[in-house]
């Protein structure tokens, strides 16, 4: 067998996942938490009125964000889909 060879100490601790072939998009995902400020490009409305954009393959949710609005965000909630967070700094169309 090949299991004998092998050095895992605890099989039920090892990450399986870095075994993959398939290509992990997610390993940014660990890059973000709360209160870090990220800059989002609000691209769509969802049903509660509130601004949709994207990043690092997150969903961020900004209340009161309009369409196609740069804005500057810190995270204050991290779900299993998404981001929420608040608007620190709109950017103009100059910026």
């Amino acid at each position: 067998m090949l299991t004998k060879y092998r050095s895992y100490k605890n099989i039920y601790n090892v990450d399986v996942k870095r075994f993959s072939i398939y290509n992990n998009n997610n390993m940014d995902r660990n890059k973000v938490s709360v209160g870090d400020e990220i800059d989002v490009l609000v691209r769509e409305i969802d049903d509660n009125g509130r601004g949709v954009g994207f990043y690092k393959g997150y969903r961020v949710l900004v209340p009161k964000g309009f369409v196609n609005e740069k804005v500057r965000v810190r995270i204050i909630k991290i779900f299993d889909e998404g981001l929420q967070g608040v608007i620190v700094h709109r950017y103009n169309s100059s910026d």
